[in-house]
């Protein structure tokens, strides 16, 4: 299933992990355009957990959503209530959705980290579909607690999800 989607790159993101991210998405069969970056709010920092607040970053996403799915990416590290920290999160159902490049860049080389930006972000948008989390740990719809559990799974949706997501949209 192709669709488009809008980036809406946050401020210090690196331009070429961007680009990447693009590039890979593409492979998924997501075309993605970009989008003018944006500042993040001074609200989304938490100074006592020295972490950005992802529920702030995913609203200046949701207000840039019109017509496109818009994927916030940010190099900063994101947490919501209840967590340590996410890698991304989403309105599900929904139009938008951020994921964090700051702890996939962690314990790999450059194309590991590519192949977790792309899955964490297929991961994230199928949530704006209405996807939840699946129990196959090979599906990109899986929960991951881990960067382990990230590159354990494929940047594709398993059957099942694949099947669910023909019959929302």
């Amino acid at each position: 299933m192709s669709f488009e989607i809008s980036i809406l790159p946050f401020e210090g993101t690196n331009k070429s992990d961007l680009e990447s991210l693009v590039q890979d998405l593409a492979s998924t069969d997501v075309i993605a355009s970009m989008l003018l970056k944006v500042t993040i709010p001074n609200q989304a920092y938490n100074p006592q957990r020295q972490q950005y607040d992802a529920s702030v970053l995913l609203q200046c996403a949701l207000e840039q959503a019109n017509h496109k799915r818009v994927l916030g990416v940010t190099d900063m590290d994101l947490y919501v209530e209840g967590l340590n920290f996410v890698f991304g999160v989403a309105e599900s159902p929904g139009r938008a959705a951020v994921i964090s490049l700051y702890r996939l860049s962690m314990e790999g080389d450059t194309l590991t980290f590519r192949e977790r930006a792309v899955k964490e972000a297929v991961h994230e948008l199928g949530h704006t579909f209405g996807l939840g989390h699946c129990p196959d740990p090979s599906c990109v719809m899986h929960f991951s607690n881990t960067l382990d559990d990230t590159d354990r799974k494929r940047k594709e949706y398993c059957p099942a999800c694949q099947k669910k997501l023909r019959g929302l949209s």
